[in-house]
């Protein structure tokens, strides 16, 4: 079996510091198409393609999110890089997801606690959802882009309605396990899957207020991945540090199948016809399966040094924006030219004077290897150890500060005070959400001179409120677990040199 269509050949994963294309059509050659290190020394943790197949967003312990096109040129950072513009963050990203209609929006979550929603043409951050106390593991668009679910070690699930910035629904894992991944249907709006530590994998419909199934411990091990069939939602997969991935009937409480591999798992991806798989590992490799086919990978790849852990995959879209990709600007190849139909975000804080997405060759630690010399070979997939160290993965702390704006002409402030008055600390969401009158932000200086009593007594009233909703807490280190007992794997592996990417087909 070979990957015969061009529209998905290019997977993108990272490992490491390192982000890498590959071509798995099974063409001669060096099956890696690109290799780049967004942040030297720093983990890429998640990787996304853009809807029209030609930018590769990724993020992790740099703080940032980074555009690369596939040719090899560099797009930038968002936030923009040397820019003033209030957007800095100091967290890890663990979680990156496009919305689902266009490209233009992007959501991050990570240690802050915070997902953030970024306007990608804009540059900016312009929505903040909170409610999370813990590193958020998680974050994802539903298929209509209407809700915005969100996951934490706390074990909470968090959906944001995006139209209105309130919190819809907020549950709980019924076992109270730390929560690593989540996939949404692309079929079901209500539809979504989460899994954790525990090895238990929950399915749930969002309506209600408990999972409409559960494989309660399927895994032996913390789970590090699961996905929905792309073309039927009644297919899920999951895969876990105990070497194992399950396929799941959504109708049945019964795994449909078990495949066991040497080495523990880290990372998967449905291809968007539904049935390849591709599954990471914590040594590098990144091994297909085909759902229909036999429970054993038809091709293995190695991607990475034995190691450096898969940290995440992503495969190009079948169905992708199409844009002329030879003389197409870079705003287009991000963003496509088609009229964006979806909800609308107003951008709370004033534009940015830069507007030109950077478009720059890429870096020094950049490369595009020619196809010289054939790299396939037809082997048994050697024995490796899986054998690993486990460690924590620790984020920085910091304060969260107040954006810039021309109340705040200097730069960002050690803690935001509130303001003695009667303006009402409504959550950003509601205030620019396009369903409700927008109000000003700032309050109205004139009730200071004509009633100073009754600016008293608001005063009162304010400082009666939580403090939790006049000073965001600051973000703090993570530890694995509850307890603090136990390390994860998947995030110890250090940037190494990488082997050579070779392709190996186990069948004809």
């Amino acid at each position: 079996m070979n990957f015969a269509d061009p529209s998905v050949a290019l997977l993108a994963a990272s490992g490491g510091d390192t982000v890498k294309l590959f071509d798995v059509s099974g063409k001669p050659g060096d099956p890696c198409t690109l290799s780049y290190t967004p942040s030297p020394g720093t983990q890429v943790n998640s990787v996304k393609w853009n809807h029209t197949n030609l930018v590769v967003a990724s993020a992790g312990d740099d703080k940032k999110i980074s555009l690369w096109r596939k040719n090899g040129q560099s797009m930038g950072t968002i936030p923009v890089a040397g820019t003033d513009s209030g957007d800095n963050i100091e967290e890890s990203i663990l979680a990156i997801s496009f919305s689902n209609k266009v490209s233009r929006y992007i959501c991050t979550g990570g240690s802050g606690q915070v997902v953030r929603i970024w306007d990608l043409q804009r540059k900016r951050c312009i929505k903040w959802l909170r409610g999370h106390t813990n590193t958020i593991t998680g974050a994802m668009y539903n298929c209509k882009d209407e809700h915005l679910a969100s996951i934490s070690l706390s074990g909470d699930l968090i959906l944001h309605n995006l139209a209105s910035g309130a919190r819809t629904a907020e549950l709980k894992d019924p076992n109270e396990q730390v929560l690593r991944v989540l996939d949404y249907s692309r079929i079901s709006r209500h539809l979504l899957a989460t899994a954790g530590d525990d090895g238990t994998v929950h399915l749930w419909d969002t309506t209600g207020r408990s999972p409409k199934v559960s494989w309660l411990k399927q895994h032996s091990a913390p789970t590090a991945g699961i996905s929905f069939s792309p073309s039927n939602d009644k297919i899920i997969a999951s895969i876990g540090l105990d070497k194992k991935l399950y396929t799941y009937d959504s109708g049945s409480r019964r795994p449909s199948s078990c495949i066991s591999y040497e080495a523990p798992f880290s990372s998967l991806a449905f291809r968007d016809d539904g049935w390849v798989l591709a599954a990471g590992t914590s040594t590098g490799r990144v091994v297909f399966y085909d759902v229909r086919g036999k429970p054993e990978p038809f091709t293995v790849l190695r991607a990475y040094s034995s190691s450096e852990a898969v940290t995440s995959l992503c495969w190009q879209r079948s169905k992708p924006v199409l844009v002329n990709e030879s003389s197409c600007t870079a705003e287009t190849a991000l963003l496509g030219d088609a009229v964006e139909d979806s909800i609308l975000m107003p951008d709370p804080l004033p534009s940015v004077t830069s507007s030109s997405l950077s478009l720059s060759t890429a870096v020094p630690s950049s490369r595009n290897p020619g196809r010289s010399g054939p790299s396939l070979e037809t082997s048994s997939v050697a024995a490796t150890s899986s054998g690993f160290t486990l460690s924590m993965l620790h984020a920085s702390s910091a304060e969260e500060t107040p954006h810039r704006t021309h109340l705040w002409p200097g730069g960002p402030l050690s803690r935001l005070h509130a303001p003695r008055s009667s303006y009402n600390f409504k959550d950003e969401m509601e205030v620019f959400s396009p369903l409700v009158d927008v109000q000003p932000i700032t309050p109205t200086l004139d009730k200071f001179w004509d009633d100073p009593d009754r600016s008293k007594k608001e005063h009162l009233q304010l400082d009666k409120k939580p403090s939790s909703l006049l000073f965001p807490s600051s973000t703090r280190r993570f530890p694995f677990s509850k307890d603090g007992g136990i390390d994860h794997p998947i995030f110890d592996w250090k940037p190494g040199s990488t082997s050579e990417q070779v392709l190996i087909s186990l069948s004809p």
